[in-house]
């Protein structure tokens, strides 16, 4: 939840403001949330932030990572370390490079 509470605490700035004052805005790596009449229609991010947001929704999108994800939910819950993830066939992931490729 660290990049929403990141978001939802962006400076907002109207586009106006943004395009009078652009370079000195980009030089900042802060969140930049952009807005037309007070709601917001654009998110500038670092190229960082980008990678990482994209790597995490990759990662959401196959199933056995999620799989994995809540069975080792469940078993923290239930007082375990965690799970193994090599142990189980069921659970076993392959070995993701950047954005998923194996």
């Amino acid at each position: 939840m660290g990049k929403l509470a990141d978001l939802l605490k962006a400076e907002r700035v109207d586009a106006r403001s943004l395009r009078n004052r652009l370079s000195m805005r980009l030089k900042n790596d802060s969140l930049l949330v952009i807005t037309k009449h007070g709601q917001p229609v654009k998110v500038i991010l670092g190229y960082n932030e980008a990678m990482d947001l994209l790597d995490m929704v990759d990662e959401l999108s196959d199933p056995r990572t999620v799989k994995a994800v809540r069975a080792g939910r469940k078993a923290i819950v239930s007082g375990a370390a965690g799970v193994s993830l090599w142990g189980e066939k069921s659970l076993r992931l392959p070995r993701l490079t950047r954005f998923g490729s194996q």
